[in-house]
């Protein structure tokens, strides 16, 4: 059966699994799925399994692998899975990316028959890797091997992952606590367990409050590209923004990224807003109304269905929705002074930074500025240029200068 991250702490589907399809890019959610299930196969007869173990968070602690002895490789998982383990059930992690063609076509034969003797996981964090596996007809209908895809986190799943995993590290954390660590970490997931861990080492009391929480991630913030890229459809002076914001998040990625590579990955983006832009403004992607996502895919242009059809629905709405907020001269305005700072790759280094310093400026303030100076940062425009021009066009008229003579001269008398 198919499942999603809103499915992640429903413990049928552990119970039910004798193959798990671990899909998505966060290892911290991947690692989850694989501990609970690397739990569930050692021998526990007496164990109710009330809730979804999560890396030992939810009462299934394993202790050390020294004792876990029926966890094997792929090709040998495939040549004991006949034979009940003697200790619990055979378990066997692998990454779908490392597999040979020989070992996927195994995997698939394997899927049709699954043993109760045991359990395998595959994980897959490349989408291009196992797009395929999506469509697979027996995966998306089978009650024992599930894919499980955790690549768009529910906020309300994400929370109880949070408050379950610092409670069973003995800490009761306050709900606004988390709201407020939720919303600092962004979509870092792999350091939400490392900075946890760092606040259960230097928290002594049992409750964590929202005041506590604030002091120990008064340094600690992440975003990402796409935080940048919707930061920058609210103008400065929207009520919605804050000028701070976009210059802060701007500047945390810098420093993590670097100005240069800042430009490419928000340049990346922006293109794809353009396209779901002429999409909009041509009728395609209805915008502000309900609609079915099959029926816009099917109405879209040939050259544009193949390409979003295989998105998820939630990505299509979402990046349609942010692509609705601004106009598509503004997005092009975006796209041609990114482009500016880049164009000449034959710069040195350090003077391609500073380009794209200020370019990544320019876009973050160019709300207010005004519209003859983006020409100009541009390339369309040239105000000095238009300046000198209108200073060569002034013209004297003789009889008007003497006039004004005359006139300084009786204000001076």
């Amino acid at each position: 059966m198919k499942y999603t991250f809103n499915d992640m702490l429903n413990a049928e589907i552990y119970e039910t699994a004798q193959v798990m399809l671990v899909l998505g890019k966060y290892s911290w959610f991947n690692n989850m799925v694989v501990d609970t299930l690397k739990s569930m196969c050692m021998e526990q007869s007496d164990m109710v399994y009330e809730s979804v173990g999560i890396n030992d968070e939810f009462g299934m602690n394993t202790g050390t692998d020294e004792i876990f002895t029926n966890s094997v490789d792929f090709s040998t998982f495939m040549d004991v899975i006949g034979v009940a383990s003697v200790n619990g059930k055979w378990f066997c992690r692998a990454d779908y990316k490392m597999m040979t063609k020989k070992q996927r076509e195994t995997l698939l034969k394997y899927i049709k028959e699954p043993s109760i003797n045991g359990i395998l996981v595959v994980v897959a964090e490349d989408w291009k890797d196992y797009k395929d596996l999506l469509k697979n007809r027996i995966l998306s209908f089978s009650k024992n091997c599930h894919m499980l895809q955790l690549s768009f986190p529910n906020r309300q799943v994400l929370k109880s992952i949070t408050i379950q995993t610092f409670l069973e590290k003995g800490i009761n954390v306050a709900p606004d606590a988390v709201d407020f660590f939720i919303m600092r970490m962004s979509r870092a997931y792999d350091e939400y367990e490392n900075t946890i861990d760092m606040i259960i080492h230097a928290h002594k009391e049992p409750v964590l409050s929202a005041k506590d929480m604030k002091g120990y991630m008064r340094n600690i913030e992440y975003f990402t590209v796409d935080d940048f890229v919707e930061q920058l459809t609210k103008p400065l002076s929207s009520e919605k923004s804050n000028s701070k914001k976009i210059l802060k998040i701007m500047m945390s990625l810098e420093d993590s990224l670097g100005a240069k590579n800042l430009v490419y990955q928000t340049l990346k983006q922006v293109d794809e807003y353009i396209e779901y832009r002429l999409l909009i403004n041509s009728g395609y992607i209805p915008i502000g109304i309900k609609y079915f996502f099959n029926d816009v895919i099917n109405k879209l242009p040939e050259e544009y269905k193949a390409k979003y059809e295989k998105k998820s629905e939630w990505r299509f709405r979402k990046d349609a929705e942010i692509a609705s907020r601004t106009s598509l001269r503004d997005w092009e305005y975006i796209k041609l002074i990114l482009f500016k700072a880049i164009e000449d790759v034959k710069l040195p280094d350090d003077i391609i930074d500073a380009k794209c310093q200020k370019a990544l400026y320019e876009i973050s303030t160019r709300s207010v500025i005004a519209s003859d100076r983006i020409n100009n940062i541009i390339g369309i425009d040239n105000i000095l240029h238009k300046d000198i021009n209108s200073i060569d066009r002034i013209t004297f008229d003789e009889d008007g200068l003497l006039d004004i003579d005359s006139w300084v001269d009786s204000e001076g008398a």
